[in-house]
C-alpha cells in the first residue's frame, strides 16, 4: 500500500474534518425541526464515531462521506453547507450578528442603511424640492444637479438593496444561500443604480391622467426591477425600428388582398338510383309494404 504524500494527508484530513462538521450541523438541524432519524443513520453514526480512531482512514472517511450523504436527503432542501455557515454566524455576538448570520448578509444591510441615510440627509438639502425633481434635470447644473441626481441615486439604492435584501433572506430562511453566488447580489446593486437613474432621468413617462410620474418613485422602482426598465427600452427600441422599417419597406399595395370566402348553405346529397332489378325484386318475407 502506498503511503500518501504529505500534501494528500492535509487534504485528507482537511475534508474529514468538514465533513465531521457538516454532519454535526445537519444532525443538530434534523432533531431541533423534529424529524424522524432513522435507525440505519444512528448507527451510521455510531460506527463513523468507531471508526474515527482506526488506522484506515480510507475506511473512516467513506463510512464519513456515505453518512453525510444520508443525512444531506434528510435536511434538504437545507443545504450543509449553508446549515454549517449559519452555524458559525450564529456564533458571532455584537452588532455583526445583529445584522445577520452571513458575512455578505451584513454587507447588504450596511449597503442598505447607508442608501437610507443619504436619501434622508439629501432629502433635507434646499436645492431637492417640487421644482427641481418636476422639472428636467438639464435646466438645472452646478451643486443644485449634483444633489438632485445624488438624491435620485439614493432612490434607486434603496430599491436595489431592498430587492436584493429580500431575494437573500428567501434562500437564507430556506438554508440554500450559497456564498458561490455573493458577486451576483451587487452586480443586481449596480444594475438597480443604473436603471434606476435612466428611469428618472432619460426616459420620458408618463400616467394615463397625462401627469407625469416622481421622479424618485420611477428611481426606486427602476432600482427594485431591472426587468421593468429592460422592458421600458425595448418596447422605445421596437418603437424607433418600426419607424425606420416602416419607412424603409412600405406596404406593397400591387398585391391584391385575399378574397374573402362566402358561406354556402350545405348542399343536399343527390338521391342514390337504385337498379331495375331489385327495384322489381320481391319482398323478403316479414317485410312490411306501405
Amino acid at each position: 500500500m502506498e503511503t500518501p504524500s504529505p500534501a494528500g494527508a492535509a487534504w485528507v484530513a482537511a475534508l474529514k474534518r468538514q465533513l465531521e462538521v457538516e454532519v454535526a450541523v445537519m444532525l443538530r438541524h434534523a432533531l431541533s425541526a423534529g424529524r424522524a432519524l432513522p435507525a440505519s443513520l444512528a448507527q451510521a453514526v455510531e460506527e463513523q464515531r468507531a471508526a474515527q480512531d482506526a488506522e484506515a482512514s480510507g475506511q473512516s472517511l467513506a463510512l464519513l462521506a456515505q453518512l453525510h450523504a444520508d443525512l444531506a436527503q434528510l435536511v434538504a432542501p437545507a443545504r450543509p453547507g449553508t446549515l454549517r455557515l449559519l452555524q458559525a454566524g450564529l456564533q458571532k455576538t455584537g452588532l455583526s450578528a445583529m445584522m445577520g448570520p452571513l458575512t455578505n448578509l451584513r454587507r447588504l444591510t450596511a449597503a442598505a442603511l447607508i442608501c437610507v441615510l443619504c436619501f434622508v440627509g439629501l432629502s433635507m438639502s434646499p436645492d431637492v424640492n417640487d421644482t427641481t425633481l418636476a422639472g428636467s434635470i438639464y435646466r438645472l447644473d452646478g451643486i443644485t444637479q449634483l444633489v438632485v441626481m445624488a438624491f435620485l441615486l439614493a432612490a434607486a439604492g434603496m430599491g436595489s438593496t431592498f430587492q436584493a435584501l429580500f431575494k437573500a433572506q428567501a434562500y437564507v430562511s430556506e438554508a440554500t444561500y450559497d456564498p458561490v453566488y455573493d458577486a451576483s447580489y451587487w452586480i443586481r446593486i449596480g444594475l438597480g443604480l443604473v436603471a434606476g437613474l435612466m428611469l428618472a432621468v432619460l426616459v420620458p413617462l408618463e400616467a394615463k391622467n397625462g401627469e407625469s410620474i416622481a421622479r424618485p418613485v420611477l428611481a426606486l422602482l427602476g432600482g427594485f426591477s431591472v426587468q421593468l426598465v429592460h422592458l421600458v427600452l425595448q418596447r422605445l427600441v421596437d418603437a424607433v425600428r418600426f419607424m425606420f422599417d416602416g419607412q424603409r419597406n412600405p406596404p406593397d399595395k400591387s398585391v391584391a388582398a385575399p378574397v374573402p370566402v362566402l358561406a354556402t348553405a350545405p348542399v343536399p346529397p343527390a338521391p342514390v338510383p337504385v337498379p331495375g332489378s331489385l327495384r322489381d325484386a320481391p319482398d323478403l318475407p316479414g317485410s312490411q309494404t306501405g
